[in-house]
């Protein structure tokens, strides 16, 4: 009987192991994969816990942060000019190191506000295909209010377009219903951090991999990149791409490119017109 019972629970393993498909996500850092994560876990009825948003809020605080930061030195290095409160605000910030997430009130977001509206700040935008920038940043200005507001509750726009950078391995696992046999199919979508330092980790998610989705961003063709200021996003997905389809370890498994932040794209295209070039 206990016999019957082991092979009973073997073939019911081996069932669900003929129905569990293992989806890794691949991509440069910025392409989007984390946010296409969430979009499918927003599909699928995932409801995010108190922590998840505590997570977006302090994550939205800091993308802010770091987009003002690199906003005000670029300004600085282009040698843009303010009034003397406006130059001490831009010092303030500059000097901020530690706790960024706790610098943003009410009170410095009039602050930041006011130095959106100077003309160093606009000619700075003017040339943002020149410097790292969020593709988030106009979401994140208009939400400064909103977000800085001490009872902020980030909303489901919020939970997709905040930036969180992907550190080492974070599985996802959910039930997909369907109509016939066997009822539910079950998906491990692997996400990985798409930055250099973080790609070294890659390999140990090699194994029983179903099918690969590579995240590709349109609209940084024209961006730069975090990690490196001189490099081209959309040459970096390309290198990438090519690295992974010839690896050999991905040989007989299926590879979708996934064209990702389209509308991004287009909105750069109307407003560049005629001249587009990818900024290598």
């Amino acid at each position: 009987m206990r016999e019957c019972r082991v092979e009973l629970q073997l073939a019911q393993e081996q069932i669900k192991n003929l129905y569990t498909f293992k989806l890794l996500l691949l991509g440069a850092g910025e392409s989007g994969k984390s946010t296409i994560l969430k979009q499918i876990k927003l599909i699928n009825r995932w409801e995010p816990s108190a922590l998840d948003k505590e997570e977006v809020a302090r994550g939205l605080k800091i993308n802010i942060f770091d987009c003002l930061q690199n906003l005000l030195e670029q300004s600085r290095k282009f040698e843009y000019k303010m009034d003397p409160d406006d130059e001490e605000t831009r010092k303030q910030i500059l000097r901020i190191t530690d706790d960024c997430e706790d610098f943003l009130n009410p009170e410095t977001a009039k602050k930041i506000r006011k130095l959106l509206d100077t003309d160093a700040v606009k000619s700075t935008l003017a040339r943002k295909n020149e410097f790292w920038l969020l593709e988030s940043f106009d979401y994140l200005m208009e939400s400064l209010e909103r977000i800085a507001d001490p009872a902020f509750e980030p909303t489901e726009d919020d939970l997709v377009m905040a930036r969180v950078r992907t550190t080492g391995i974070v599985k996802t696992n959910f039930d997909h219903k369907v109509v016939e046999e066997p009822k539910v199919v079950h998906f491990e979508v692997v996400d990985v951090g798409g930055q250099r330092s973080e790609r070294k980790k890659w390999i140990h998610c090699f194994d029983n991999v179903n099918a690969i989705m590579f995240v590709n961003n349109l609209a940084g063709y024209n961006k730069r990149l975090f990690e490196d200021q001189s490099g081209n996003r959309m040459q970096e997905s390309l290198d990438l791409f090519e690295s992974v389809v010839n690896n050999p370890s991905f040989k007989d498994i299926p590879i979708y490119l996934i064209m990702n932040k389209k509308d991004l794209f287009e909105q750069q295209v109307r407003k560049l017109g005629q001249g587009i070039a990818i900024i290598m």
